[in-house]
């Protein structure tokens, strides 16, 4: 390699300094180098593909607002369960998957709808339960003796 035409300058500060030459920078030997011989060039033939195309295929019901609401208002383990159901359709079906993303669907429904059954199920009897109680404390308010006859 020439140096011709190379002029390294270092910066100093100092004035009498600044017009020294320097040669190029040394070469770096520290990179790996390639073994000796004859290199071998494998070429290899692209693998053929199949591509399904799929255009007419809408994303199955995801069910993710009635996950959220039953999560949020009745049931929420069984809420949390169709959430987690409801992102794997939209997962699969970004995938490619669609019996996978119609199969999550179905679970997403079925977990959904069990949450918000036992959700109503438990506000109707506990909104039961209270009336019931109120009732009951009603009438044994009507029914007490008063424990001080007044001597008047």
């Amino acid at each position: 390699m020439s140096t011709a035409g190379y002029h390294y300058k270092q910066l100093l500060t100092n004035e009498n300094d600044a017009d020294e030459d320097y040669g190029p920078p040394p070469e770096y030997t520290d990179y790996p180098k390639c073994p000796p011989g004859d290199t071998e060039v494998q070429v290899v033939a692209p693998r053929p593909q199949t591509i399904i195309s799929t255009p007419n295929v809408c994303q199955p019901n995801d069910y993710f607002g009635l996950a959220l609401f039953v999560t949020a208002c009745c049931c929420l383990p069984l809420g949390i369960v169709g959430l987690i159901k409801a992102n794997d359709v939209r997962n699969r079906f970004r995938l490619g998957d669609i019996a996978g993303a119609e199969q999550a669907s179905r679970e997403a429904r079925k977990y959904s709808f069990w949450g918000l059954g036992i959700g109503i199920v438990v506000l109707v009897g506990t909104m039961i339960a209270t009336i019931l109680l109120v009732i009951m404390e009603i009438n044994a308010i009507e029914n007490l003796q008063p424990i001080y006859e007044g001597t008047n």
